[in-house]
């Protein structure tokens, strides 16, 4: 789970899942308060914007191009609507840059944890 802070409507909660090689299987909101009708584009129910995170990793697209394409990046943005995009893009990115940092404690953690239940 993480949190987009800075939506137009305030917070973004997400969800993701990412393999053990650093690769998205998916990413989805869920909870917001983006304006209905435009920011709320993010939800998969209303759009398949969000499913456009599945396969990605910080190399699928180069880390500079983890942007909306109005910032010079790949990821579409909403017409009227740049923020709500911009704000789960930078999210999700920080997510994978996270994960890239302690995916060995990460994995560490729950190894000891199976090894505790056994």
């Amino acid at each position: 789970a993480s949190i987009a802070p800075d939506g137009y409507g305030g917070a973004i909660q997400l969800l993701g899942g990412i393999r053990h090689d650093g690769t998205l299987t998916g990413v989805r909101v869920v909870s917001h308060k983006e304006t209905p009708g435009l920011g709320d584009a993010i939800e998969a129910e209303r759009s398949d914007w969000i499913l456009g995170f599945s396969g990605r990793s910080l190399a699928n697209p180069a880390e500079r191009l983890w942007k909306v394409k109005k910032d010079g990046g790949v990821f579409d943005q909403f017409t009227g609507a740049t923020i709500t995009p911009r704000a789960i893009v930078q999210a999700v990115h920080n997510t994978l840059r996270y994960y890239k940092k302690h995916r060995d404690e990460l994995f560490a953690r729950k190894d000891a944890q199976a090894g505790e239940e056994e």
